[in-house]
């Protein structure tokens, strides 16, 4: 009596064929490109001298919102972005802002006019709070360039100041602040802009005071 061989020449194709897919799997994984360690960064603390308490002048009654400043594609994003010519952006391998950049400096700014005590309050756009007045802004630089060969962080950003129940326009200006970079290395890059978001800060928070007190803000 014979035996039939056919069962088991069938599971030894079938044990081949799974060991052959695992190293083609294998083989295949080793190929993949290694994915990129990602170290993200805030803006570093305000440096900022605003008076004391007891030394400010008493906030104005109005209630201030600042909007999130609007912003291309490149700008709008997390990347830390560099420009080194004219007509290239590049971004810095591995380095992230933590949040989108309007949204920092959104946040950044709304901290600066809150400890300044100009208004009575100030809020954000991300709710539905009423305001008197309303911090509108483009974005258009938020990038570092190099200028003689060396790194500067530059910010750049076109602000309006708007009566939101009658969608006046109050004023508009183009603030611009530069900071150079001490070194090459992200940390520098980013201890940059903080001082150029300061710089920046300083000149918004007084206009953004006169144009208010102009326009009936202090009422």
């Amino acid at each position: 009596m014979r035996h039939s061989t056919a069962p088991a020449g069938q599971f030894v194709k079938t044990i081949g064929a799974c060991l052959t897919a695992a190293l083609l799997l294998l083989s295949g994984c080793a190929l993949l490109p290694a994915s990129e360690t990602l170290t993200f960064y805030r803006l570093p603390p305000s440096g900022l001298a605003l008076p004391a308490d007891g030394q400010r002048s008493a906030p104005m009654a109005a209630v201030l919102r600042v909007a999130t400043p609007a912003g291309n594609r490149a700008v709008d994003s997390t990347r830390i972005l560099v420009v080194p010519e004219a007509d290239r952006v590049s971004a810095y391998k591995g380095a992230r802002w933590s949040d989108r950049v309007p949204v920092l400096l959104r946040d950044r700014l709304i901290e600066s006019f809150r400890d300044a005590g100009l208004f009575r309050a100030v809020v954000t756009d991300s709710g539905n709070l009423g305001a008197d007045l309303e911090l509108s802004s483009d974005l258009s630089q938020f990038h570092v360039i190099y200028r003689s060969g060396s790194p500067v962080a530059v910010v750049s950003l076109e602000a309006t100041l708007v009566g939101p129940a009658s969608s006046r326009i109050l004023a508009a200006r183009r603030f611009y602040a530069e900071q150079a970079v001490q070194g090459k290395e992200v940390p520098e890059v980013v201890q940059a802009f903080g001082s150029a978001v300061d710089q920046l800060t300083v000149q918004l928070l007084e206009w953004t005071r006169a144009q208010a007190q102009a326009g009936g803000g202090a009422r």
